[in-house]
């Protein structure tokens, strides 16, 4: 199997016929290709229409979620059961053509790339892009790769499987793609003018996805802490030797109350970098807990 397409659904019953058509009709998915849909525990007729759907193709995988799981483990639920050299995802909504799937097979084959994403512009409101903003901005923190790409993505097979394998306790498949390779491209693709613009998903669960997602996927909190510890601790410090200089040219005659100052200063500051401290082995921690590999490898011959 050359491509596998991996679709998250969740309350789509209307809109899947047009989705099955639309990848049937691209050229180069003709041969080789399998359609897996996970659906994502939707409470309309989803599951009965992929159902049938099934019944009339045999290239389509259908899988069913016992719960919510959103859109990241429905993905990773249909990379588990894939069997393509290359998995090919997107949404269920068509923003994006699978026809520009070829721009990124392109790019793919020009530069050997494990993963490449096609970047678009969003047809979301303006607070949801707005949250998705800051989370870029955030993640630039932690190297320029962080927080760019998209759910319409090519991953090379063997390690889009190997995240279904390791990865368990919490999934945020473009921060852990990242842990394993850094031979990524990107490629402006164009929207479909027929997409389902119609959002079904919850504005509570895109917030508490967006939280989720910096708190357990990055160290954004934790060098914040870290960072703004430090600086408390040096403004303690600096502080605390003031003092001691005003107090030895006779300038402050208050009994007690130089000792009082340079010990709560410093002992604050020495709290405020064992809080940094802390911070860093809980990141290690986290990315223990996430699996973060020690190594990958792409390639080789022994």
């Amino acid at each position: 199997m050359l491509y596998s397409v991996v679709v998250p659904v969740f309350n789509n019953e209307k809109g899947l016929q047009q989705l099955v058509d639309t990848l049937n009709s691209v050229v180069f998915f003709k041969k080789d290709t399998e359609f897996i849909f996970v659906d994502d525990a939707s409470f309309d007729c989803s599951w009965e229409k992929l159902k049938e759907l099934k019944k009339k193709q045999e290239n389509i995988k259908i899988i069913r979620l016992g719960k919510n799981f959103g859109q990241h483990g429905a993905t990773l639920a249909g990379i588990n059961e894939s069997k393509g050299q290359f998995i090919l995802t997107m949404d269920d909504d068509l923003e994006v053509h699978p026809n520009e799937f070829s721009k990124l097979i392109s790019a793919q084959q020009n530069s050997e790339a494990s993963l490449v994403y096609g970047e678009y512009q969003s047809r979301e409101g303006k607070f949801r892009k707005f949250l998705k903003w800051v989370y870029k901005l955030l993640s630039k923190s932690e190297g320029k790769l962080k927080g760019r790409g998209s759910s319409f993505r090519l991953i090379d097979g063997d390690l889009a499987r190997k995240l279904a394998v390791t990865h368990h306790s919490f999934v945020f498949i473009d921060e852990f793609l990242l842990w394993y390779t850094s031979k990524v491209q990107f490629v402006d693709v164009e929207n479909y003018e027929q997409a389902i613009t119609k959002t079904r998903y919850k504005f509570g669960g895109l917030v508490r996805t967006t939280m989720t997602v910096i708190m357990y996927s990055t160290a954004i909190p934790l060098r914040l802490v870290t960072l703004t510890g430090f600086i408390l601790a040096s403004a303690n410090f600096l502080v605390a030797i003031f003092l001691l200089y005003k107090f030895f040219i006779d300038k402050i005659k208050v009994e007690g109350y130089i000792s009082l100052m340079v010990a709560i200063l410093f002992s604050t500051g020495l709290i405020l970098i064992g809080i940094g401290v802390i911070a860093q082995y809980l990141r290690n921690m986290m990315k223990n807990l996430n699996h973060a590999p020690a190594f990958y490898v792409s390639e080789k011959q022994c």
